[in-house]
């Protein structure tokens, strides 16, 4: 029998699903991969939950002048990861962390397409991407032959049409 293709959404993040986007994270993700470091006791405490919905609040929900544009990655409709699109002069720079249990099953591309879609339609054209050396499902997302850096960095800018 043939697996139904999976439905994969960006809903721009709200307080309505900034709940369900914490409950993601902390189901299917390490803190460190979703958010700045918090000091204290290792995992997802109360004072770590606390810390991410405020830097989501603080970065995309603000009233005025958000440094990003936030998106609530869904698949069949559950949130699974976020995806954003932070302002960098006449560029944004793009970000995406997905819970471990959807990673390696395409998410990330479609994610991709769809935030370069989100760029143009925000009159942006060039989305720039910075990753870690050692993130491979990411790299392979960039265009191909994408050096890393000295410092261990790989760093992308796609113009888009």
């Amino acid at each position: 029998m043939r697996e139904k293709p999976m439905s994969i959404e960006l809903e721009p993040l709200t307080e309505n699903n900034l709940g369900a986007l914490l409950e993601a994270a902390v189901a299917d993700a390490d803190p460190a991969e979703v958010m700045p470091p918090v000091s204290g006791d290792p995992g997802w405490t109360a004072q770590r939950q606390q810390a991410f919905l405020e830097f989501h609040r603080g970065r995309a929900l603000r009233a005025e002048e958000p440094v990003e544009l936030t998106y609530v990655i869904t698949v069949d409709g559950r949130a699974v990861g976020a995806a954003r699109l932070e302002y960098q002069g006449d560029s944004f720079e793009a970000g995406v962390w997905i819970g471990r249990s959807h990673r390696g099953r395409g998410v990330g591309r479609v994610v991709a397409g769809r935030l370069r879609s989100a760029a143009v339609t925000a009159g942006v054209r060039r989305v720039v991407a910075v990753t870690t050396g050692d993130n491979t499902a990411a790299r392979r997302l960039l265009p191909a032959g994408t050096p890393m850096g000295d410092d261990g960095t790989v760093r992308a800018a796609v113009d888009l049409e």
